[in-house]
């Protein structure tokens, strides 16, 4: 099933097309976005302007002609802050749907809190989290511990409202206004005890303003990852962003590549809420998402079968679909054998987790088809709830088990990304790995033990069981962790075969 969520904010249009599998999995594959400026001159006036809505209605009749050619079952359209709060918003509803032929459903500030929440908690590892998902007319905050919603604020600090408000014609900001701005984000910002924040809350930023900073951030660091979904930046390296966007034209902004002309207008602002945030909070780090309001109406959407969401967000069925448990990498004879190790002391718990992740990525078609060269992309493209050294590891151990060649490639390329403990494990995690998916393949049950090494008892398989590989394997893997590995195949009349695949030191 095909599904686009298209979201009208307050300076930008953005359309996401996702495609849904039959096991509930969904995936972005193409987006569409435009500086449309809905809320352009609606700080001053109240209303509105016709340009900006003439300008929205036709960006969205590209959207409506875009998934009509693409077969989209499912358009789901949401307006948020400038809808919300002009005068004559039934108006512009009323000409969306006579225009277009979709109906926009216009999100409270709570509800778009919820959304970004929902979205962002899916793919960001953080049990206690304080999400921001700061937009062109509104700042929504939103403070859960362990998947349970605390506290919800909008706050009208939107970044093009703010720029309208503070920033000289030419786009930049004179002293006097700086301070103003300055003074007006503080006096609207909460602090740690009314918002009862928790030591080990996790600040995790969503919108186009914390993408711009992370982007920003890895051009300045040389990064080597192109991919900005739970990277992490620390307070130091926020206040001197913000402080250098201040020192910039919009010229100079522009010009940058991971900030471009239509951003350039609202980073400064944008930035100073970040910087200002953090410092009132005592946080020292911002873990950036790419999911977010978009994702959450999705998974709602999805959640109900399919059916129209509601007219009214409700917390509690948010926190339900975010405890609805997802597809388990703990069942089965593999895992077993992981379990196993970590038992035994030849992987820890992180490695343990990793491994099983890898082999569930490794079995879809996707990957189970892709040369080594475009495996280690493939794995990486995916926003998992996990730190980008975690992916890291994840995804060179899957390439290590396919081509040890490939895999060092790799390494050498994003080894700085690994712990030194980290880079020496990629060699056991890969031959654990190949091991677990020859059998995983196979089709094989068996049982795991270990004395005096891993033996492996296969008691049952679909089909011809792959001996030779089995054993190659095995010994691949004996070698890497430094003990012996053992592999016993059962015959039909209950007995057992010589063990043949026994690596010794």
């Amino acid at each position: 099933m095909k599904v686009a969520v298209i979201d009208v904010g307050y300076n930008s249009l953005k359309m996401v097309n996702y495609l849904v599998e039959p096991d509930g999995t969904q995936r972005a594959y193409a987006q569409f976005g435009m500086m449309a400026r809905l809320g352009e001159g609606l700080e001053q006036s109240g209303y509105l302007g016709k340009e900006p809505m003439s300008g929205t209605v036709e960006a969205l009749k590209l959207c409506r002609e875009s998934a009509a050619l693409d077969e989209i079952k499912h358009v789901l359209l949401i307006g948020t802050s400038p809808v919300r709060e002009a005068i004559n918003r039934e108006e512009f509803l009323r000409t969306v749907q006579e225009e277009t032929g979709m109906k926009m459903r216009v999100l409270t500030g709570n509800e778009e809190a919820l959304y970004g929440f929902l979205g962002a908690a899916r793919s960001v590892d953080a049990p206690t989290m304080l999400l921001f998902d700061l937009g062109g007319g509104s700042l929504e905050l939103t403070y859960a511990v362990k998947q349970k919603i605390v506290r919800i604020l909008s706050l009208p600090l939107g970044v093009l409202k703010l720029t309208d408000q503070y920033a000289s014609k030419d786009g930049t900001f004179s002293k006097k206004n700086r301070a103003r701005m300055t003074k007006r984000i503080n006096q609207l910002l909460p602090s740690r005890k009314e918002l009862g924040l928790d030591k080990g809350a996790v600040l995790v930023g969503t919108g186009g303003t914390a993408r711009a900073m992370a982007r920003f951030h890895q051009t300045s660091v040389g990064y080597p990852l192109n991919k900005v979904h739970n990277y992490v930046v620390d307070v130091d390296s926020v206040e001197r962003m913000s402080r250098q966007f201040f020192k910039m034209n919009l010229d100079e902004l522009g010009k940058a590549d991971s900030i471009g002309v239509d951003r350039s207008q609202t980073i400064t602002a944008g930035a100073l809420v970040v910087r200002l945030l953090m410092k009132r909070l005592d946080l020292d780090a911002l873990t950036v998402s790419t999911d977010g309001l978009r994702d959450g109406i999705l998974s709602e959407f999805l959640a109900r079968g399919g059916s129209a969401i509601p007219d009214v967000a409700q917390k509690e069925e948010i926190e339900r679909i975010l405890q609805r448990p997802r597809i388990s990498t703990r069942t089965g004879s593999n895992y077993h054998l992981a379990e196993c190790l970590v038992r035994n002391g030849i992987l820890d718990q992180r490695q343990e987790t990793l491994l099983l992740m890898a082999l569930e990525r490794g079995r879809d078609p996707d990957c189970a088809q892709a040369h080594p060269d475009a495996l280690f992309g493939i794995v990486m493209s995916e926003d998992l709830p996990m730190s980008h050294e975690d992916q890291v590891l994840m995804s060179i151990s899957l390439v290590r088990a396919r081509r040890s060649r490939t895999a060092n490639w790799f390494l050498r390329k994003y080894g700085r990304l690994l712990s030194h403990g980290d880079v020496k494990a990629v060699r056991k995690m890969g031959a654990c790995l190949r091991l677990m998916e020859i059998l995983d393949r196979s089709g094989a049950s068996f049982k795991v033990s270990y004395s005096g090494g891993l033996r492996i008892n296969v008691i049952g398989s679909e089909g011809q069981f792959p001996l030779e590989l089995v054993k190659t394997a095995a010994m691949s893997f004996s070698s890497s962790i430094k003990r012996n590995v053992f592999v016993a195949v059962s015959v039909k009349e209950g007995r057992r075969k010589e063990e043949p695949a026994k690596a010794r030191l």
